[in-house]
């Protein structure tokens, strides 16, 4: 039986809320007590993880998602699938584990930070107990927000408590750790509600390529995502790691919210694109609006109000990172966009193969231009390079996507989102000039823009406000 999309769409934005206030807290916190080299120390060594956090996943984040949206209905091939998946995490974690291991060991602790290493080495460990692909494949996105809800909280809390002065990053880093193993753990301890393990028949070997297809693809991506925070510790210094990692941490706490809608939609396109052609496009379609109506106004608002934000976030003397933020904010709409059209059409569509050579060119157009503008332009530089071999990949992808799946621009959804992102820049604007207080001035600012934003998609009759409106009606007369 299929879960209500609406009803998914709504625990996917109390999630993303979730994990926009996490980081938010975190980091308004955080900044001030460990300083931008501090945060630099725990950004290089979690950036070295994520590589191995990378191939312990194995392509099992989006495989396991799109192969459950399958089978979910199937209790037999859903236990099967279940086992098998589970073995090759096994496998692949432990092949990563060894690595990881073997490469602080070879670098004598990266200067001698092995505590560093070994707290934030232990999300590789956790990924043993990782089955998020179970629960996303089932929809069971309630389930999700509240388990993430209650780690959020914990781990929040231990935060406050333990991280004291600038010498604590190790335990900082420790804390992350434990909280990514606190919601794996949950997810073990939950199963059974769901699957069981099946050990008959098992066949490994029909996951083998495609899972190693997919970890090929997001292991290209990363290149190119991540290489930015190793050349900058190898290039420039902990501090230009620090302002990149926190301009970058508040870029994707907006990209998050505005990716709150669509980030549902995965396994219901997998399985419209089997089964419905038409709801495929039109979910498609529905998605494109929400884009328009969502990323057009923060990448232009971020970029309007980044003084006041890092100010505010991280303090005076993360004071660089505004420059940092205001030449990544294109990425809210390439990421944005992409997400959709790129990574969930392609997956949907099992078109994973034009990832490869699309994520082979961002790489190399990434470490060349890295190279070439960190020594004289520091973070900024990185950015740069990210955004450029971002479009690129996108734009590759695109191209090819818009050739097999027929869908069309929605240009009424693309004019609104403009022209109500314009006025919406000039009411800010001019709010602005008034040089109000910082935290007054960014409070004023965000609610002017959300009203004139809002006022002017009402005037134009923009669809997505009427049914938000409706839904809410809906809801409350239900209650009632």
């Amino acid at each position: 039986m299929q879960k209500s999309l609406t009803k998914n769409s709504i625990y996917n934005v109390i999630y993303t809320i979730a994990n926009i206030l996490f980081p938010f807290a975190t980091s308004i916190y955080v900044s001030r007590i460990l300083l931008p080299a501090g945060v630099g120390k725990v950004a290089s060594a979690q950036n070295i993880v994520s590589y191995f956090v990378t191939l312990a996943a194995l392509g099992l984040p989006s495989y396991g998602v799109r192969e459950f949206a399958k089978v979910r209905e199937k209790k037999h091939e859903r236990n099967k699938l279940f086992t098998e998946l589970l073995l090759v995490n096994i496998i692949s974690t432990t092949l990563a584990v060894v690595g990881f291991i073997g490469l602080v060991v070879a670098n004598e602790g990266f200067n001698g930070q092995w505590t560093l290493y070994v707290a934030c080495g232990l999300s590789i460990v956790f990924n043993y107990l990782n089955i998020d692909w179970m629960y996303q494949g089932l929809e069971e996105y309630g389930y999700i927000t509240g388990r993430s809800l209650l780690i959020k909280g914990l781990s929040l809390l231990a935060l406050f408590l333990f991280v004291k002065t600038r010498e604590d990053y190790v335990i900082y880093a420790l804390i992350s750790s434990l909280a990514t193993g606190g919601n794996y753990v949950f997810n073990v301890l939950n199963a059974r509600k769901y699957v069981a393990l099946d050990f008959s028949r098992i066949e490994l070997k029909r996951h083998m390529k495609p899972v190693i297809l997919i970890a090929c693809i997001i292991f290209l991506s990363s290149i190119y995502n991540k290489i930015d925070v190793t050349m900058l510790n190898i290039l420039a210094t902990d501090e230009s790691v620090g302002y990149y990692t926190y301009a970058q941490k508040t870029i994707i706490m907006v990209l998050t919210m505005a990716n709150a809608i669509t980030a549902a939609l995965l396994p219901r396109l997998s399985y419209y694109y089997d089964n419905d052609r038409q709801g495929f496009y039109k979910l498609l379609d529905k998605g494109f609006q929400v884009l328009c109506f969502m990323t057009f106004p923060m990448t232009v608002g971020m970029a309007l109000v980044a003084p006041q934000a890092v100010e505010f976030l991280y303090g005076e003397a993360f004071e660089p990172a505004v420059l940092t933020i205001r030449l990544m904010c294109p990425l809210i709409l390439i990421k944005g966009f992409g997400d959709l059209f790129c990574y969930q059409l392609v997956y949907s569509t099992k078109s994973e193969k034009i990832i490869l050579p699309a994520s082979a060119s961002a790489s190399v157009i990434n470490i060349i231009t890295n190279a070439a503008l960190i020594p004289t332009l520091l973070q900024n530089g990185a950015v740069i390079a990210s955004v450029f071999s971002e479009l690129v990949t996108n734009a590759v992808q695109f191209i090819y996507m818009k050739k097999k799946v027929k869908f069309t621009i929605n240009m009424k959804a693309l004019t609104k989102g403009l022209i109500s992102t314009a006025v919406m820049t000039l009411s800010v604007y001019i709010i602005m000039q008034f040089k109000l207080p910082n935290t007054i001035g960014l409070i004023l600012e965000i609610l002017c823009g959300v009203i004139a934003y809002t006022a002017v998609n009402l005037v134009m009759k923009n669809t997505l406000i009427f049914e938000i409106v409706n839904k809410v009606k809906g809801k409350i007369s239900h209650k009632a």
